[in-house]
């Protein structure tokens, strides 16, 4: 039986979209958007990135490159496909530019028809900017620092809902960090397939400024921001999540 931090593939559609889940977090963060898209007749895939389903030791060991490899590695194994998207959260969202900043098609894919960028790590707030900016630059010592509560604005029940991510986090994962938001802007230019931007006006992790910056940064001809009013940062877990779901969806379908 499958355990909540596992990977995902559903549905079995012409069309397929990668999604990629938060630093600390698992496929299972992104499940109501993999049900969604599969729902309308989509193929959706979760990779478990490296160093998560496990203990924050795991991701001490992880760099900010191994996540890159591994999405890529993902994003192949959509040959095939159609057409193909992009949905990514935080990090995820960081490495789904990364994706989107490159031509795949002498791998044999698409070009990307639409992605979607959830919370996107750009401008970190309260905590994140101390650990990214602060301690992310001190000599970086073998130490695991606590995470505090997820960030969601649902209350406990839907806390509960949250997947089995890290409460703690390795000290030097500040610095990779910053540098994966520092590196990712200077890609932004580069990508052009249409972008949908969503963030929680409650997010005390990502600051929405960052998803607004991002969007004057992208070079897609469409782009569009969306700011869910009662949401924090993972924003397929709050309580906005079949609006989340749905603007998905929507735009997805609605690209050309």
């Amino acid at each position: 039986m499958a355990g909540p931090a596992d990977p995902f593939a559903l549905g079995d559609g012409p069309d397929a979209c990668l999604l990629l889940h938060g630093l600390t977090g698992s496929p299972a963060e992104m499940r109501p958007v993999g049900d969604a898209l599969a729902a309308a007749g989509f193929r959706a895939v979760a990779p478990l990135l490296p160093g998560h389903g496990t203990t924050p030791e795991d991701l001490y060991k992880t760099t900010r490159a191994d996540l890159a490899v591994a999405a890529q590695t993902a994003l192949l194994s959509l040959a095939g496909a159609r057409r193909i998207f992009l949905c990514g959260l935080s990090v995820g969202g960081l490495l789904s530019i990364g994706l989107a900043a490159r031509s795949w098609v002498r791998e044999g894919l698409p070009d990307f028809s639409a992605i979607a960028l959830l919370a996107p790590a750009i401008d970190f707030a309260g905590t994140t900017w101390l650990f990214a900016h602060v301690i992310g630059r001190l000599p970086a010592l073998p130490l695991i620092l606590g995470k505090g509560a997820r960030d969601v604005s649902g209350g406990p029940d839907e806390r509960e809902k949250v997947d089995p991510s890290y409460t703690a986090i390795p000290m030097r994962w500040g610095a990779e960090l910053r540098l994966l938001s520092e590196e990712t802007q200077k890609l932004a230019p580069r990508v052009h397939a249409p972008a949908l931007l969503l963030h929680g006006a409650l997010d005390r992790t990502i600051a929405a400024s960052g998803s607004r910056r991002l969007a004057r940064m992208l070079g897609s001809s469409q782009v569009e921001v969306r700011v869910l009013p009662r949401s924090g940062h993972v924003l397929p877990l709050d309580v906005e999540s079949a609006e989340v779901c749905r603007d998905i969806v929507s735009f997805f379908q609605g690209v050309g």
